[in-house]
């Protein structure tokens, strides 16, 4: 076997630079990506403190067929780190007054239903449009991303056919793709041109990024192009995305194109202070809430410094780019191999230039000493009232238990575990309150199990939402769903007429004569996606 011997340090131009990080921290960081080598795919990483480079190179290989190595000029995709130039472009047309952040989106786009309050270009933005996650509705039809050709007009088809939302337009967050992809859209019919054409004169050409484009052709051959990878049974495969949507994603770049692009965070010099604060300007819902997410952008802090940053992940492509202002440090990661974690890893680069975060206190209060009968009314099953997911709570040995783990009794109506609270109300609601919000839970039925219950809920279900048929069986006392592609999967009880699989959410719904007459999907993204059964009265 022919041993390849590959350099990961790539010298900078400006030697100098390295003088301003100590041998310690490069060896923290050479350390944190020694597990890439000549027989991996890797990671390019790029440190800029105060507008200069402090830290650039790659390890791993970006090509395993040709053994040819990653290099600080190797060309990956950003994943969801695209969004922020997809936001800047339809910024910079608002800052030319060619449209309104708080226009209906349907005056660009007519084709998108009428749902019970507008959709606007900031809700898209900011993720609170409430539209459904083309992707997660397209795998619900058999064919999830990576598997079909995905193309602009396909997505928009099938956000088109959505007859319902998550929620009501700026009511909630929900991370969607669609509402990126509409607004590139929005991009197009309003400048008359290409995205990939705007960005590249209005954007990445006068930003000094060199290597940028967009994948709005998976077939072309890109020089320098890193081919992505995931390991299956202790191999590694190719997992390369073959779309042409782009715009959510799709974006081919370098670490120090990325760390460039920055530079209009720090100092911006294509547009003014107003759009450079309309970048950074975190949504805000309804209830007056402010959400985390910006102008294509995270906006929280890491280690009590500001950090406004994003990852990304398509096919076997992860990414990471965060800006940190109080620092005047940026972080560029891109990688083509799937199993790389850019959020952990910007954290971990980060950390050796911010400092540890103090570890959260642990709630030392002990636990009330309660009777086992008062204890009793927690027992039962909860379903979600707005989101989708389900827990169960049950007593034994005086304690209150949830997934083999006892919860610590603060009060008679408030048990404790891992900074979550669960909050007993009337009626047999829980509120379920993190650090970052408050979810309300209702008590369900217990799930049935007879025979004959099964059948009733067997048939066969059609959706024009997600455009497939599904054929639901009972086997050996379990219900299945069957569907080609991709195949066949069961469905697990989880309360009465709800079953999960995979973490989501099957509820079959009746008329008022009890009959079953559709079933309503959720999954991460897209939630009850309806399928009517055949022959039933809706």
């Amino acid at each position: 076997m022919r041993i390849i011997l590959l350099s990961v340090v790539l010298l900078l131009p400006g030697a100098s630079s390295w003088a301003q990080l100590s041998a310690d921290s490069v060896q923290r960081i050479d350390q944190l990506f020694s597990r890439w080598n000549n027989a991996t795919p890797g990671v390019s990483v790029a440190i800029e403190r105060n507008g200069k480079m402090i830290y650039h190179k790659a390890f791993g290989l970006a090509d395993l067929e040709h053994a040819v190595p990653n290099t600080t000029e190797t060309i990956f995709e950003a994943g969801s780190v695209s969004k922020q130039f997809t936001a800047a472009a339809i910024l910079l047309l608002a800052s030319e007054g060619k449209l309104s952040l708080d226009d209906d989106v349907r005056k660009y786009v007519p084709e998108l239903p009428v749902y019970d309050k507008p959709i606007t270009i900031r809700h898209l933005m900011n993720h609170t449009s409430g539209l459904k996650d083309w992707g997660s509705v397209g795998a619900l039809s058999g064919w999830p991303r990576t598997t079909r050709v995905y193309t602009q007009d396909l997505a928009l088809q099938i956000i088109c056919r959505q007859k319902s939302l998550n929620f009501s337009p700026g009511s909630e967050y929900s991370y969607s793709n669609s509402g990126y992809t509409l607004m590139v859209t929005i991009v197009e019919r309003v400048s008359k041109l290409t995205l990939a054409e705007f960005t590249r004169t209005r954007l990445f050409e006068p930003a000094g990024m060199k290597h940028t484009q967009w994948r709005d052709n998976f077939r072309e051959v890109v020089p320098g192009r890193a081919v992505a990878y995931r390991s299956r049974e202790g191999a590694y495969e190719q997992e390369m995305p073959f779309e042409h949507i782009h715009g959510h994603g799709g974006l081919l770049t370098t670490t120090e194109d990325l760390v460039v692009w920055n530079h209009q965070l720090g100092k911006p010099t294509l547009w003014g202070t107003e759009m450079a604060r309309l970048r950074e300007q975190q949504g805000r819902l309804t209830n007056g809430q402010t959400i985390s997410y910006a102008g294509g952008l995270f906006v929280a802090a890491h280690n009590g410094f500001r950090e406004v940053s994003h990852t990304g992940a398509t096919a076997g492509y992860r990414a990471y780019l965060g800006w940190f202002p109080d620092k005047k440090l940026s972080i560029a990661l891109l990688s083509n191999d799937a199993s790389f974690n850019p959020g952990r890893f910007g954290s971990l680069v980060a950390d050796i230039f911010l400092g540890q975060a103090p570890s959260p206190t642990a709630l030392s209060r002990p636990s009330l000493n309660v009777p086992e009968s008062e204890l009793k009314r927690y027992e039962g099953t909860y379903r979600s009232v707005r989101m989708f997911d389900v827990f169960k709570l049950t007593v034994k040995d005086g304690k209150v238990w949830s997934n083999d783990h006892a919860l610590t009794v603060l009060h008679p109506d408030t048990l404790y575990l891992d900074r979550l609270h669960w909050i007993w109300k009337k009626g047999g609601q829980i509120l379920l309150k993190t650090p970052a919000d408050t979810g309300t839970y209702a008590k369900v039925k217990e799930p049935a199990v007879k025979a004959s219950y099964l059948q009733e809920l067997a048939g066969t279900y059609g959706s024009d939402e997600a455009d497939a048929t599904w054929r639901i069986e009972v086997r050996d006392g379990v219900l299945w769903v069957n569907h080609v592609p991709p195949g066949a999967w069961k469905l697990e009880p989880a309360f009465f007429d709800g079953f999960t699989a995979d973490g989501d959410l099957y509820e079959f719904k009746r008329n008022k004569k009890g009959q079953v007459v559709s079933l309503e999907v959720s999954v991460s993204r897209a939630e009850r996606v309806v399928f009517w059964k055949q022959q039933a009265t809706k």
